[in-house]
C-alpha cells in the first residue's frame, strides 16, 4: 500500500483544529492523524485563511479542507461526518436577544469573519451592510474571533456569532464567561473533513478517513482524543 502525505489547511477554529505542531492541534486533526495512520499516511496540517483553504481544496493544491459541511461546499469531495456545527451568538450578559429577522439586528453592530458562511438571516445581513462599520465588522486571521470577543466585552460592537464549541472554548480561553451570554441556534449541521475534486486520490482518502474514524471510535481512542478538548461523542 502507497504511503502518502496528505495536506490539510484550514484557519484556527479551536476546538476543531487549532494551533499546528502543537501538543493540541485540534480534535478533527488528531482524528485524521490517527485514522489515516491505519493506511501509513502522514497528515500534514498548516493554517490558512478560510477562502484560501477552500481555494487551493477546490484546484488540488492541497488535499483538503478541515471543517466545512455539505451546503457550503457541494462540490467537495465528502466521507462521514466528524463533527456538528451549532450556530451560535453570543452577546454581553444582561444583553441577549432573540434574532430572528432583519428588525431584531437593527441598532446592534455584528462582529463577523471574513468569508465564513453564517445562516441564511445573518449572511443575508452582513452582505448587505459590510461595508457600514456601524452595522457590520469584518474582520480574518487566526485570532478573529478572540478579537471578536475582545470588542465584544469592549463595547466596540454587540454581538458576534460562530459555532458554539468554538466560542465556549474561546470563551474559556480568554476567561470571560461571567461576562456574555451565549445563544446557540436548536438547529445542528455536520461538519467534515472534504477533499478535493479535482485530485484522483479524494475519494480513496475520505474512504480510509471514514474506515479509519470507525475504527478509532471502536477501540476507545475517538472517545479519549475528544476528552483532551473537553468534549464527549
Amino acid at each position: 500500500m502507497r504511503a502518502d502525505t496528505i495536506e490539510l489547511r484550514a484557519d484556527v477554529w479551536c476546538p476543531f483544529n487549532c494551533e499546528p505542531n502543537s501538543d493540541r492541534p485540534g480534535f478533527m486533526v488528531e482524528l485524521a492523524q490517527e485514522a489515516l495512520a491505519f493506511y501509513d499516511h502522514e497528515v500534514r496540517y498548516q493554517t490558512l485563511t478560510w477562502g484560501r483553504s477552500l481555494e487551493k481544496t477546490r484546484n488540488g493544491e492541497v488535499n483538503g479542507v478541515i471543517g466545512t459541511d455539505q451546503d457550503e461546499s457541494p462540490d467537495l469531495v465528502f466521507g462521514s461526518p466528524m463533527a456538528g456545527y451549532q450556530e451560535t451568538l453570543v452577546f454581553r450578559k444582561g444583553e441577549a436577544r432573540e434574532i430572528s429577522t432583519f428588525e431584531d439586528l437593527e441598532g446592534l453592530r455584528i462582529g463577523a469573519i471574513v468569508d465564513y458562511e453564517y445562516q441564511s438571516m445573518i449572511k443575508a445581513y452582513a452582505d448587505e451592510h459590510e461595508r457600514d462599520p456601524t452595522r457590520v465588522q469584518l474582520i480574518g486571521g487566526d485570532s478573529a474571533l478572540k478579537r471578536n470577543l475582545q470588542k465584544l466585552i469592549a463595547g466596540r460592537i454587540d454581538l458576534t456569532i460562530d459555532e458554539r464549541s468554538v466560542l465556549e472554548y474561546a470563551v474559556a480561553q480568554l476567561g470571560i464567561a461571567d461576562a456574555v451570554e451565549i445563544m446557540p441556534n436548536s438547529d445542528t449541521t455536520d461538519l467534515f473533513i472534504a477533499f478535493s475534486p479535482a485530485l484522483e486520490s479524494s475519494q480513496v482518502y475520505a474512504r480510509q478517513l471514514a474506515e479509519g474514524i470507525e475504527r478509532l471510535k471502536a477501540s476507545g481512542r475517538y472517545a479519549e482524543i475528544l476528552a483532551r478538548y473537553g468534549l464527549s461523542g
